[in-house]
């Protein structure tokens, strides 16, 4: 008679449960003080506030404690542990073969296995849901579906954890090396794409700050989830709490998809696996070569990276900088890949002609990488968009401009190109600044760039210079005009606003402007603008490389507006993301009405107004409203410097004392 198979053994499950009872006891620990004592706390904390509704008091307690129980991290790593606790004998070799000399087969094993690091966690989030719907009632806590919600979640990030740990777990044959492949694999994505992105920054000119993965970051679990998985509490259109939203829920439900497909494929390379793998650093033959690139690729970009950036930064010619890099890419992609081959094979002789041969192939293929972006093959640092396909572009050098119209979109085009063409020019000059470029495509895309340009008079000297254009572009009275007092400027209610003022022993005092005089005062902020006078006080680019004037003629007094404006104060430089839509841009190309975008900016804001001897309408201004006089004078930095600091004002600049 044919005996029956079993996929589960009770022995083995009883004896992973009693052996290993500190780790799921441990993990009951955790979820139990984060949960329903964390929520009794909470919510007698809520309790004592009165300005708190019933309802307000429940969401805030449970989002609260809920998110300390839903660590993506924490439930990663205690899965770790469990795989790591329940399949300990493949790291023995002496253990690994006395287990498979019972008379059980691989699959019961596994399965044992799985079911016993999935009871490890599965039982005390059961028992925790229970003990906190308890709570909730003790409480008079009513809105425990959530607390439902939150086992559902759990259990389905717990599930995967645990299969993707049971997958990683057959590579190795090392119970050490099997939680640093286990970081690894959750981080290996966003981590590959950082140091690509890295080495693109480092080579292509204007390319920075443009880590943006994306959804594709859904491969690296950890770190989206982190990022993703979100327990917030949820306002109606009158900015009353009504209840808690799971946000991000669904990537739950696409992971435990995932984690059966990994489960499948765990089991599977556990019945080919041999036994005698047990102790080894990589358990798959076909793993090591990719081990070895790994290590070496990494090891390869990020040490040359850093070298470029401490030694290569010294340099101002991008040419030497590259080669740098290049030099120090292959002579650490050599040191991780022959450190690698060491670790799997156990020994230091590792320079046979093989492995020799096949660092020369992995040295060919990384400085033709590097040769690629250098010679711009991807078209990384070259790429600028058609003008029909951008809706909006910004740029950056003082302060923000936006424009929409294809025109004006057409000549920041065009000076990105200058730009590009200069490139040697931009990166050598002795005074320079960030231009930075922003382009809204159609397609809600965003592509970015920053380069280093140079500035001060001499450079503007050039009207064909690329800080002649971005200056003369921000001299434009009414861009200068909206970065002072917001887009809207010509309908604000101008309704406050003072000027300060130093006496002769370093007292401040504000004048504060009567309604009439604070009129009087913006028509010759304005006057000044339009005539060019405030472009020194406002354009700090103009001024590089000649800070010990930079404040000769700059005052002190500071003029401080305050204004209101019905539909919003809005700025070029804000950007409220609502739901993907950048709702400042959506206002600028028509997309929202300034009374739907009303709700995301403010209607109140001051501007902090910086002036100097060239503004002559403001400064007459002050003297026919008698605000100037012998007890109220207007002081350059330069004279307060002296004032406060006389002795170093007399040294370093010889400026006389005023008394």
């Amino acid at each position: 008679m044919k005996s029956k198979t079993s996929c589960f053994n009770k022995t083995i499950f009883k004896k992973n449960m009693t052996h290993f009872w500190p780790l799921w006891a441990l993990y009951s620990c955790y979820l139990i003080v984060s949960l329903p004592v964390g929520l009794w706390f909470d919510m007698q904390y809520y309790l004592q506030d009165d300005s708190y509704s019933q309802l307000q008091r429940q969401v805030y307690a449970i989002s609260g404690a809920m998110r300390a129980a839903m660590n993506p991290v924490i439930t990663f790593a205690f899965a770790a542990v469990m795989i790591m606790a329940v399949f300990s004998y493949l790291y023995s070799a002496k253990n690994t073969n006395m287990i498979h000399s019972l008379p059980v087969d691989r699959r019961e094993l596994f399965v044992t296995n799985i079911i016993s690091a999935f009871a490890f966690m599965i039982v005390p989030q059961i028992l925790t849901f229970i003990i906190t719907v308890f709570v909730c009632i003790g409480a008079h806590i009513t809105n425990i579906q959530y607390i439902l919600y939150w086992f559902g979640a759990e259990a389905a990030m717990t599930f995967f954890a645990l299969a993707l740990g049971a997958f990683v777990a057959m590579f190795t044959g090392q119970l050490m090396a099997f939680p640093v492949y286990y970081v690894v694999v959750n981080y290996l994505y966003v981590g590959c794409w950082y140091l690509i992105n890295m080495v693109i920054e480092s080579v292509c000119f204007g390319v920075s700050n443009n880590w943006n993965p994306g959804k594709s970051c859904i491969l690296s679990p950890i770190y989206y989830l982190t990022n993703n998985l979100r327990i917030q509490s949820v306002e109606n259109s009158e900015y009353v709490t009504v209840g808690i939203e799971f946000k991000g829920a669904y990537l739950l439900g696409i992971y435990a998809v995932a984690g059966v497909v990994f489960l499948i494929a765990a089991y599977q390379l556990y019945k080919r696996r041999k036994l005698e793998t047990a102790g080894d650093l990589i358990s798959m033959r076909g793993i090591k070569p990719v081990f070895r690139w790994g290590v070496a690729v990494c090891a390869g970009l990020l040490g040359g990276n850093t070298v470029a950036d401490t030694i290569g930064n010294s340099f101002s010619s991008a040419k030497v900088h590259f080669w740098i890099l290049a030099a120090g890419t292959l002579i650490f992609g050599a040191i991780g890949f022959f450190v690698a081959e060491m670790l799997i094979e156990k020994n230091f002789r590792v320079f046979h002609k093989k492995r020799v041969g096949e660092w020369a192939v992995l040295t060919v293929v990384l400085a033709a990488f590097l040769g690629a972006l250098k010679l711009d093959l991807f078209r990384i640092e070259g790429k600028i968009p058609d003008v029909s396909e951008v809706k909006v572009v910004s740029l950056d050098l003082d302060y923000t401009l936006r424009y929409t119209e294809p025109d004006d979109i057409q000549k920041i085009i065009d000076l990105q190109k200058e730009i590009l063409a200069q490139k040697e020019e931009c990166l050598s000059a002795e005074n320079q600044y960030y231009l930075s470029i922003t382009y809204t495509l159609k397609d809600g895309k965003k592509l970015r760039r920053s380069y280093t340009v140079p500035v001060g008079q001499d450079a503007a000297a050039d009207k064909d210079s690329v800080v002649a254009k971005v200056t003369a572009l921000e001299s434009d009275p009414d861009k200068m005009m909206q970065n002072m007092f917001g887009n809207y400027y010509k309908t604000n209610e101008y309704y406050a606003g003072s000027i300060s003022f130093v006496d002769e022993n370093g007292r401040t005092e504000d004048y504060r402007f009567t309604q009439e005089e604070l009129d009087a005062v913006m028509e010759a902020v304005q006057k000044d603008v339009e005539a060019g006078n405030m472009t020194d006080y406002q354009l700090y680019s103009l001024r590089a490389g000649d800070e010990d004037n930079t404040y000769r003629d700059r005052y002190f007094n500071n003029l401080d507006i305050s204004f209101y404006n019905p539909d919003g104060i809005i700025w070029n430089y804000s950007s409220y993301s609502v739901d993907g839509v950048d709702v400042t841009e959506a206002v600028l190309t028509g997309e929202k009405t300034a009374e739907e975008a009303e709700a995301y900016f403010p209607n109140s804001d001051s501007a902090y107004v910086e002036f100097g001897s060239k503004c002559t309408n403001i400064i007459e201004t002050l003297k026919k409203l008698g605000i100037l006089n012998s007890e109220r004078k207007l002081m350059t930095y330069d004279e307060y410097d002296a004032l406060m600091n006389p002795v170093t004002a007399v040294r370093e600049k010889g400026i006389p004392h005023i008394s």
